[in-house]
C-alpha cells in the first residue's frame, strides 16, 4: 500500500505551490537573507549566482553557524550583548555565497520535475536532507536546470498524515516495534543563555535541542527557526543574551513553565499517532520521555522517512 501511494504521487503534488520561487542571490548579505527568510515564513531558500544558476541552499542553521563563528572568531562572547551588538556591521560584509551550506546540512541534491514521492524520500533519507530542490532542465534555452520548488520533510509528513490509511501495517506498529530506541538527547539547561543553545546547535550540526530544568525534565524545544522571532527587535541579537527559558517564553509568547512542554511520545505509541501529532503541531522533532518526563530519545522527521523507506524496501510496503 505504501509503495503504491508513494509511487503514484509526484513531487509537484506537494505544497507549497507557487509561481514565484523565493531565491537568494549569492551577493545578498546575511542580514538581508535573514529578513527574507523570516518575512517569507520559510526556513530555507536556493542561492543563485550571477548567471541565476543554483549554487546551493541556505537556511537558518547556516545563519546560526555564521553568527557563532563570528562571535568565536572575534572574541565577542562577553558577559552581555553590547559588545556583539556594536559589531553587527560584521554581518553586513558576509554574503550568502560565504555561508551557503555552512552547516554542512544542505548539499544541493535535486530531483527532476515529475519525480515520484518515493524518489524524493529516497534522496532525502539516503543523504540526510531536510529538503530537496525540484528542477526542470530547460534544454532549449541552454540555461540549465531551473529550481521550481523545494520538497521538504515537513510537506511529506503532512502528506502522510492525510493518507494514513494508505500506509498499511507500518502506521499501526509501535515505535518500539519499528526499532526506535532510547538514545542520548542533546539538551541545555533553561538557565543557560540562548546564545549557548545556538552554539550547541552549530557544534552538533542540528536544528533543535531540548530545554530541560535542573532535574533534567523536559520543558521545551529550541530550534534554529526560532531566530526569526528576533526580526522585529530594535537590537537584533539582544535576546540571544537572555536565558534559554526567557528566550523560549518570548518566542512562544507564553511562559514555558505554564504549558505542556514539547510534544512527547513513548515507545508504545504507534507511528500513526506520532505522525498525526507532528503534522497537527507542525513540529520537526518529538522527544521520548520516561515516567518522570525526562528525555530518553528524540525522533525527527528524517527518522520517520527513513523508517518508511525501510518498510517499503522490505517488501511489506505493498501490504
Amino acid at each position: 500500500m505504501a509503495l503504491n501511494l508513494l509511487s503514484r504521487y509526484i513531487v509537484e503534488d506537494l505544497p507549497p505551490k507557487s509561481n514565484n520561487m523565493i531565491c537568494v542571490k549569492s551577493t545578498d548579505t546575511v542580514p538581508f537573507v535573514f529578513k527574507l527568510l523570516a518575512n517569507s515564513n520559510i526556513l530555507a531558500a536556493p542561492v543563485l549566482n550571477e548567471d541565476n544558476r543554483p549554487i546551493g541552499l541556505i537556511d537558518f542553521v547556516d545563519i546560526v553557524c555564521c553568527v557563532v563563528q563570528i562571535i568565536n572568531h572575534t572574541g565577542l562572547m562577553g558577559n552581555d550583548y553590547h559588545s556583539f551588538i556594536e559589531r553587527e556591521d560584521l554581518l553586513e560584509h558576509t554574503y550568502a555565497s560565504h555561508i551557503t551550506d555552512l552547516s554542512q546540512r544542505n548539499p544541493f541534491i535535486p530531483v527532476v520535475q515529475g519525480a515520484s514521492l518515493l524518489e524524493a524520500i529516497t534522496v532525502m533519507a539516503k543523504n540526510q536532507l531536510h529538503r530537496v530542490p525540484i528542477v526542470s532542465n530547460d534544454m532549449e534555452s541552454g540555461l540549465g536546470p531551473k529550481i521550481i520548488n523545494l520538497v521538504t520533510q515537513s510537506a511529506i509528513v503532512q502528506f502522510l498524515a492525510k493518507h494514513m490509511d494508505d500506509l498499511g501495517i507500518w502506521s499501526n506498529r509501535t515505535l518500539k516495534d519499528l526499532g526506535f530506541v532510547q538514545k542520548p538527547v542533546i539538551s541545555i539547561n533553561f538557565h543557560k543563555r540562548a546564545l549557548e543553545a545556538f552554539q550547541l546547535m552549530a557544534e552538533k550540526r542540528v536544528n533543535g535541542i531540548a530545554v530541560v530544568d535542573d532535574r533534567n525534565q523536559l520543558l521545551a524545544n529550541i530550534s534554529a527557526r526560532d531566530l526569526r522571532e528576533l526580526l522585529n527587535e530594535n537590537r537584533l541579537f539582544d535576546d540571544l543574551y537572555k536565558s534559554v527559558g526567557e528566550f523560549v517564553t518570548k518566542v512562544r509568547q507564553q511562559d514555558y513553565r505554564g504549558v505542556h512542554p514539547s510534544i512527547c511520545c513513548s515507545q508504545e505509541d504507534t507511528m500513526r499517532k506520532l505522525i498525526m501529532s507532528m503534522a497537527a503541531a507542525k513540529v520537526h522533532r518529538v522527544y521520548m520521555v520516561d515516567s518522570d518526563r525526562r528525555p530518553t530519545g528524540v525522533i525527527s522527521l528524517h527518522d520517520i522517512l527513513l523508517s518508511l523507506l525501510d518498510h517499503v524496501n522490505s517488501g511489506t510496503g505493498c501490504n
